[in-house]
């Protein structure tokens, strides 16, 4: 057999058909299919071999001419279209009636390569999605073009990112050229007031967890993250320069420690129509592909990992931009409502990401001549806040994390929660850096969790769980239990 292709198909039409005169007709349906078979026969065959047969009225008078074959009947039509009458031809040679005419089977002298297919017919899309994201994962990756929009976001952050004196950088939000005259800001003030009256009514305020709530706000205070200002709406000729955040909570029992998450919407519109997030450039995506940022971690012997602290709120808005980054608040519901602006890249405006991952990169760019490795690791071995890295050796190791720490101090980026697979590499890392002092010495202390993934640096083991919703099946145990967890490990 010279190859084989199998091939699916969802889509299937009906069919008569119908015999020369005409007397015999067959409903059938048909599989549709880009391609059939290649010519056959693949050569043309000695007709001579047949003259034998010559008085039948073949169903095809040119069988022994390479053609391009239309359909293929299927097995269960066989007993529809076969007619009394066989004739034997040669030992190797035979002849069936057939209500098209007679057909012939059997071998010939000519060696002949046929083409053979094989259908599948599904009646959805999946099968089909399913292929092609393998074979888009078999691919090799395509180098992405950035848009116009984002060569504009990029030049921009290139033209007005600074540092100060402390060596933090300090960036400007992208505003579209269009922003403000022909897309514009409406009064936004008014309804994150509302939003926050409503916040300071809902269960949060009246449980445990409005001391964390109120103390993310004040953190924001303590390390000067976000000053007072007075209560006013920025605008000049008619157009607002300012915009409001609400914000509200995300609860997150899981984490030992911070357990809420104060979350800014700049995609709440405005009187106009807009939002913040309408009028600025999201920014090309920088983050690499996650799993494969996992396999390359595998790659190493020795592994370290870390998380840049508070990553977003280490970089800086420029004081011109930070009236876009307004907010209310109070501790106390007896208190006037205070406004409050946000300095750094605050998460929940759409460019933030990528104003924090570029921010990185070029902290990468300005060490890659006195700190290589952490260069290196910075562009390639990050994600967003996360830095998985390692080598073949514990003395390479070490020095890839040293620099690390290094290139990331020199912009007021913190690395912490660090952990590695040997006790060596984190041997001269302050304690408070560390993700627990008893990692590596109990099993039950050497987890944590990377990239949504839960890592045992003890037993080298990758896990992760997830929960799944009730369904109705009768006789189905697991339906009593909607919060039953399933725990796949992967080493």
């Amino acid at each position: 057999m010279g190859g084989q292709i199998i091939q699916n198909s969802n889509k299937i039409c009906p069919i008569t058909i119908v015999s020369p005169n005409a007397d015999i007709r067959i409903d059938a349906q048909a599989i549709v299919l880009p391609q059939l078979t290649n010519l056959l026969p693949s050569c043309e065959v000695n007709k001579k071999q047949w003259e034998k047969c010559s008085y039948l009225k073949l169903a095809d008078p040119n069988c022994h001419t390479p053609s391009q074959i239309d359909l293929l009947l299927g097995s269960e039509l066989i007993p529809q279209i076969i007619l009394e009458g066989i004739e034997k031809i040669s030992n190797k040679l035979l002849a069936q009636n057939t209500i098209f005419g007679w057909i012939l089977s059997g071998q010939v002298t000519e060696k002949i390569n046929s083409f053979t297919t094989e259908v599948e017919n599904i009646s959805n899309e999946y099968l089909n999605d399913e292929l092609k994201k393998f074979w888009e994962v078999e691919e090799l990756p395509q180098s992405t073009q950035l848009s116009e929009e984002d060569q504009a976001c990029e030049a921009y952050y290139k033209s007005t990112t600074t540092r100060n004196e402390n060596g933090r950088y300090v960036v400007r939000l992208p505003f579209k050229p269009t922003f403000p005259d022909s897309i514009a800001l409406g009064h936004s003030r008014i309804s994150a007031v509302q939003q926050f009256l409503s916040l300071e009514k809902s269960p949060i305020k009246k449980s445990e967890l409005k001391s964390a709530y109120d103390n993310v706000m004040d953190e924001y205070l303590d390390l000067n993250h976000m000053e007072e200002t007075v209560p006013y709406e920025k605008v000049s000729k008619g157009r607002y320069l300012s915009f409001y955040l609400p914000h509200h909570e995300v609860i997150r029992p899981e984490k030992l420690t911070t357990k809420v998450r104060v979350v800014f919407n700049a995609s709440k519109c405005t009187s106009s129509g807009k939002s913040l997030n309408d009028v600025l450039y999201t920014g090309p995506t920088l983050q690499p592909d996650l799993m494969l940022l996992i396999l390359n971690w595998r790659m190493f012997k020795y592994v370290f990992n870390g998380d840049v602290e508070k990553m977003y709120r280490q970089i800086l808005v420029h004081k011109d931009d930070q009236d876009l980054q307004r907010i209310v608040f109070r501790k106390s519901s007896n208190s006037p409502i205070s406004d409050y602006k946000l300095k750094t890249v605050t998460f929940g405006i759409n460019c933030a990401p990528y104003l924090a991952i570029r921010t990185l990169y070029e902290v990468a760019k300005t060490n890659a001549t006195n700190l290589p490795l952490a260069s290196s690791v910075l562009q390639t071995q990050t994600y967003v806040d996360d830095i998985l890295s390692g080598s073949h050796s514990i003395s390479l190791a070490c020095e890839s994390l040293s620099q690390v720490i290094k290139a990331l101090n020199s912009a007021g980026f913190p690395l912490k929660k660090i952990t590695s697979n040997h006790p060596e590499i984190i041997k001269n890392i302050k304690k408070e850096d560390l993700l627990d002092t008893n990692f590596l010495k109990f099993e039950t202390a050497s987890t944590t969790k990377t990239l949504g993934i839960q890592w045992n640096a003890i037993t080298d083991e990758f896990s992760y769980t997830f929960r799944h919703r009730r369904m109705a099946f009768a006789n189905n145990d697991t339906s009593k239990n909607p919060h039953s967890r399933i725990v796949a490990r992967w080493h």
